[in-house]
C-alpha cells in the first residue's frame, strides 16, 4: 500500500474538512428552511401601490388568497379596517386622541371583489356598539367556504396619510412617512369563529401568518424600509419602483423617507447563519449608529443563547424623527424606535427601547398571541426581556430625569412643574432593572388582573399595569424563585413548543404548572387574583437568657411563603414562615446575641408594597430619624427657594 506524505495527508484533511463544513452548512440551511416551512401560513397578500408625496396619498391594488385550513366552514369573511379608526373623533380609537383635521383619514374603497365577483362590505361592531366606528367589516360568501377551500379577495382603494398619530402618518417638516395598519386585513378564523376586534386605543393587534408581496411606486429621491427583504429596485427618471417580500409573518409596515440614512451589518450566529441588520436612521440621529447596532447584536445573541435563534433573514431598525409619533413599536422583521437629542449611555436609552421592541420579534412576532385580549403575553415578556438583556450587557443604569424634556440630569425627580423639577435629589443612583415596572405597579396594584381581557380593563393605567408592569414583575419573581437557569430552560421549552402558533395565557400556565405544580398558589394570586402583599416584623425582642421572640404579620390579603433571616453577632439563623395565617410568633434560642431580623432578605417577592417594614433591629437607631428629618428640611428649603424666586 502506498503511504501518503504529510503534505498529502494535510490536503486530504483540508478537503474533507471543506466537504464536511459545506454539508453541515447545507444541513443547517435545510433545518432553517424546514422551520420556515412549518409556519402555518394560510393567506397570501400582494400590494401594488402608487404613492403621491405631494398629495400625501396612496392608491392601492390589494389581492388576498385565503385558504380555510381549519376543520370548520364559514359563510363570511371578517376584515380589520384599522385606518378607519382615524375617520373622526367619534371612533373608539380617536376618543382617546382628539384628532385634528390633518390627523383624520379613512379608507376610500372603490373596488371590492370576492372570486372576481363584485361584493359589498358591512361595517359591524363586535365589541363595543358605536355607529361611528367602522374598523371591522364583514362580507358574506355566496356559498360556505369548506375546510381546505380557498377564496380570492380583491380591493382597490386610496388612503390619505394623516399627520402622525399613534405610529401611523407623516412627520411634520421631515419628509418622513410611517405607514402601519393601513390595509384591509383578514381577522383570525379559529374554532369555527372569526376573531376580529375593533381598534381600541392603547391596544395592539391579532392576525394570522401570511406571505406578503409589496410593490411601491414613489418619488426617486425617497428611500424605503419595510417588513421583509427588498427584492427589486428600478429607477425611472423622477420615480422608482421598489419591491419587498416576506414569508411567514402576520403584519406588514413600510416607511418612506427623504432624509434617512441606510447602514447594514451582518450578524453571524453560533451556527454560522448570517442575519442582515439594517439601520434606517434619520439624519439627526446617525450619532447613535454604533449604539443601535450593538443593541441589536446583543439582543440577537441573547435570544440565540437563551430561547432560540432569530429565524428570519433580516431585521430592520427604523429611527423616526422627533416630529413623528411612530417610534416605539414592533412589526414583523421591522421595529420603530426614537432617540432623544441627548441620551448618555448611562441612561440606557435608546438601547432599552430598541431591545424591548426587538424582544417583540419573538413575543408577538413568532409567538403570535392575541394582543387585544391577552396583551401581557407580548408586552409583559418584552418588558421582562428588555430589562434582562439591558442588565446583562450594560449593567445597572443611573437614575435620571429630563430637564425641559431634553436635557438628562442624574438624580431623582420627586416633583415637577411644566417640565421644571421643583423637588429633586441630584446624584448617581443605580437603577434596578425592574424599578420602572414597580413604580407603575405601586400606582394601581389591584385594579384588574393579568388574566382579565385586555380591551375590557377600565383605565389606561390598569391596562399598563396588567399588560406591562405586573407581568414583568411576575416573571422576575418566578426567576428568583426557581433560579435563572431553571427558569430560562422553562421559557425556552415553552417558546419552542408554541413558536409560529397563537398561544394563550392558559397554554403558558398549563405548560408551566406541568413543570412546577407546587406553584399553583402563586398563579392563583398573582395571575388570576388581585391580592396585594405587605409582610412586616412587628417586633423582635429578647425574652430570657439566649431566648428571643419574633412577631411577623401579613398586613394585606396576599400569601407568600418566606424565609426569615435572623442576624446574630456571630452568624445568621433562618426561620421558615410558610403557614398561611395572618401572623406568626417565633420563639427561638441563640447562644449569640441577636441583632436584627429580615423577612425575605433576598427580596424574592417584589410584589411586597413596603420593604421598609421587612426588617427590625432590637436596638433603636436614632440616626435614622435624624436623617429623614434633615432630608425633609432639604426638600422644603428647596421648594421655598424656587417658589420664592418665581415670585
Amino acid at each position: 500500500m502506498r503511504r501518503l506524505s504529510a503534505k498529502h495527508t494535510l490536503s486530504v484533511i483540508i478537503f474533507f474538512g471543506i466537504i464536511f463544513s459545506f454539508q453541515t452548512s447545507k444541513g443547517i440551511a435545510r433545518t432553517l428552511q424546514k422551520d420556515k416551512d412549518k409556519i402555518p401560513t394560510n393567506a397570501k397578500y400582494s400590494f401594488n401601490i402608487f404613492f403621491s408625496v405631494k398629495q400625501k396619498k396612496i392608491h392601492v391594488k390589494e389581492k388576498i388568497i385565503w385558504r380555510n385550513k381549519t376543520n370548520f366552514s364559514t359563510d363570511r369573511l371578517l376584515f380589520h379596517l384599522y385606518a378607519n379608526a382615524y375617520k373622526s373623533n367619534k371612533t373608539i380609537f380617536a376618543q382617546a386622541y382628539k384628532l385634528d383635521k390633518e390627523e383624520q383619514t379613512s379608507l376610500n374603497i372603490k373596488v371590492f371583489k370576492i372570486d372576481n365577483v363584485p361584493s359589498s362590505l358591512e361595517f359591524i361592531t363586535p365589541d363595543v356598539p358605536n355607529p361611528h366606528d367602522s374598523t371591522v367589516a364583514q362580507a358574506f360568501l355566496s356559498q360556505p367556504l369548506l375546510p381546505g377551500d380557498s377564496v380570492k379577495i380583491e380591493f382597490e382603494y386610496s388612503l390619505k396619510i394623516p399627520k402622525s398619530v399613534k405610529r401611523f402618518g407623516y412627520a411634520p417638516h421631515a419628509d418622513f412617512f410611517f405607514v402601519s395598519q393601513w390595509f384591509p386585513k383578514l381577522g383570525v378564523f379559529e374554532n369555527g369563529q372569526w376573531n376580529c376586534h375593533q381598534y381600541f386605543p392603547y391596544l395592539n393587534f391579532y392576525s394570522d401568518f401570511a406571505d406578503y408581496q409589496f410593490i411601491l411606486n414613489l418619488p426617486s429621491n425617497f428611500k424605503v424600509a419595510a417588513t421583509g427583504i427588498q427584492t427589486k429596485i428600478e429607477v425611472k427618471k423622477e420615480r422608482k419602483i421598489v419591491e419587498y417580500s416576506q414569508k411567514g409573518v402576520h403584519d406588514f409596515a413600510w416607511v418612506a423617507s427623504k432624509n434617512s440614512e441606510d447602514t447594514i451589518k451582518i450578524y453571524r450566529g453560533k451556527n454560522g447563519r448570517e442575519i442582515k441588520v439594517r439601520l434606517f436612521l434619520y439624519e439627526t440621529d446617525t450619532k447613535y449608529t454604533e449604539r443601535f447596532f450593538k443593541a441589536v447584536f446583543n439582543s440577537l445573541r441573547f435570544f440565540e443563547e437563551h430561547i432560540f435563534p432569530y429565524p428570519y433573514e433580516q431585521i430592520t431598525v427604523v429611527d423616526v424623527p422627533r416630529t413623528s409619533r411612530s417610534g416605539g413599536m414592533e412589526y414583523p422583521t421591522l421595529i420603530a424606535v426614537s432617540a432623544n437629542l441627548l441620551s448618555p449611555l448611562a441612561t440606557h436609552q435608546p438601547e432599552k427601547l430598541l431591545i424591548h421592541e426587538f424582544s417583540h420579534q419573538f413575543f408577538y412576532g413568532i409567538l403570535a398571541n392575541n394582543e387585544t385580549e391577552e396583551a401581557w403575553l407580548d408586552e409583559g415578556f418584552a418588558s421582562y426581556f428588555a430589562d434582562k438583556i439591558t442588565s446583562e450587557y450594560y449593567g445597572n443604569g443611573k437614575l435620571s430625569f429630563r430637564f425641559l424634556g431634553e436635557i438628562p440630569v442624574y438624580g431623582i425627580n420627586y416633583y415637577s412643574f411644566c417640565d421644571i423639577p421643583i423637588i429633586y435629589s441630584l446624584g448617581y443612583y443605580d437603577k434596578p432593572e425592574y424599578s420602572s415596572a414597580l413604580k407603575r405597579y405601586y400606582l394601581e396594584p389591584a385594579l384588574g388582573t393579568i388574566a382579565d381581557t385586555s380591551y375590557l380593563l377600565p383605565t389606561r393605567l390598569a391596562y399598563v399595569v396588567n399588560a406591562y408592569s405586573k407581568p414583568e414583575i411576575m416573571l422576575t419573581v418566578l426567576e428568583r424563585m426557581l433560579g435563572e437557569n431553571k427558569f430560562f430552560k422553562l421559557l425556552r421549552n415553552y417558546a419552542k413548543a408554541f413558536k409560529f402558533r397563537h398561544p394563550k395565557g392558559k397554554d403558558f400556565w398549563e405548560f408551566f404548572l406541568k413543570e412546577e405544580p407546587s406553584l399553583n398558589w402563586f398563579v392563583q394570586q398573582i395571575y388570576y387574583g388581585t391580592q396585594t402583599f405587605d409582610d412586616r416584623i412587628r417586633y423582635l425582642k429578647q425574652t430570657g437568657d439566649n431566648e428571643y421572640e419574633l412577631f411577623v404579620e401579613r398586613l394585606r390579603d396576599g400569601y407568600f411563603p418566606h424565609r426569615i433571616a435572623v442576624y446574630t453577632e456571630k452568624d445568621t439563623l433562618y426561620l421558615n414562615w410558610h403557614e398561611k395565617g395572618r401572623y406568626k410568633i417565633f420563639r427561638f434560642r441563640s447562644p449569640h446575641k441577636v441583632i436584627s431580623a429580615d423577612i425575605d432578605p433576598k427580596r424574592i417577592n417584589l410584589f411586597d408594597l413596603n420593604f421598609a417594614n421587612n426588617s427590625y433591629t432590637i436596638q433603636s437607631q436614632p440616626t435614622g430619624k435624624y436623617s429623614l428629618i434633615m432630608r425633609w428640611f432639604f426638600w422644603l428649603q428647596n421648594a421655598l427657594m424656587i417658589l420664592g424666586s418665581a415670585g
